[in-house]
């Protein structure tokens, strides 16, 4: 259905611009019109893509059937498609809401803010995978990978001091991810007005910020216990946009 709806967008431009054009008169010069067109109505680059695909796809089948054409849409560039930069909590509004916090959500905020874990990894939790000593934790993530992050000891302490609060022993955390994100919800929605309060919008947060202060990919991406640095890339580009909007902001200029 969606593809019928773009190759009647063409057509149509193409009967109201070139009305003695045929399927088989059609070049690229054509399609660079449209396009262009396409742009200034402010269509976004993955529908002009998927338009160029749409007519691409056409003049392949048309080919197939024996037709005397050339696809004009061959060699067409397609329009570079943005990246979606990961949704962040202003750090200021993470600290807040852990330090006007206690129990379990202050314990999760904390060790999520500083580790980057996931949800899950941080409800697996148990008591000996935690070295006070060390700040460290044991991390069992997708796969049943194994990994050790570390935490700062301010949170240790401070989860010290409420673990009778949670488990004492065993698991530390007694309910499900389902519970956990709305616990964490109901706590962020007061400090922040971020578009996602969320716990993996605070992992975001925690691997941009280190992106910001020099880390480099691999060891985001260990850290994060990531297989692929593909996926680690989108924190360096969105510390990158952040250091830009921050230079343009607070120009002496502006």
């Amino acid at each position: 259905m969606g593809y019928e709806k773009d190759l009647h967008k063409f057509l149509k431009w193409i009967r109201a611009n070139h009305q003695d054009a045929r399927w088989s008169t059609i070049t690229r010069t054509h399609l660079d019109q449209f396009i262009t067109e396409l742009a200034e109505e402010g269509l976004k680059p993955a529908s002009t893509n998927r338009i160029l695909s749409a007519i691409s796809g056409l003049y392949g089948y048309m080919k197939r059937q024996g037709l005397d054409v050339e696809n004009p849409a061959k060699f067409e560039s397609r329009r570079k498609v943005a990246k979606a930069l990961p949704n962040t909590i202003p750090v200021e509004d993470l600290r807040r809401a852990y330090d006007h916090t206690t129990g379990a959500v202050h314990t999760m905020i904390g060790l999520l803010v500083t580790t980057g874990i996931r949800i899950q990894e941080l409800l697996d939790l148990n008591w000996e995978d935690i070295d006070f000593k060390d700040h460290s934790l044991k991390i069992f993530g997708k796969g049943a990978k194994g990994r050790v992050v570390y935490t700062t000891p301010e949170v240790l302490a401070d989860l010290a001091i409420v673990k009778n609060q949670l488990h004492p022993s065993g698991r530390m955390f007694w309910f499900d991810q389902r519970t956990a994100r709305h616990m964490l919800w109901e706590v962020l929605k007061d400090f922040s007005q971020a578009p996602q309060l969320s716990p993996h919008a605070i992992r975001h947060t925690m691997a941009t910020n280190m992106a910001k202060r020099g880390a480099n990919v691999v060891m985001i991406g260990t850290i994060l216990g990531h297989e692929h640095l593909k996926t680690t890339q989108k924190y360096i580009d969105m510390a990158q946009v952040e250091t830009r909007q921050a230079c343009q902001q607070y120009t002496m200029f502006n």
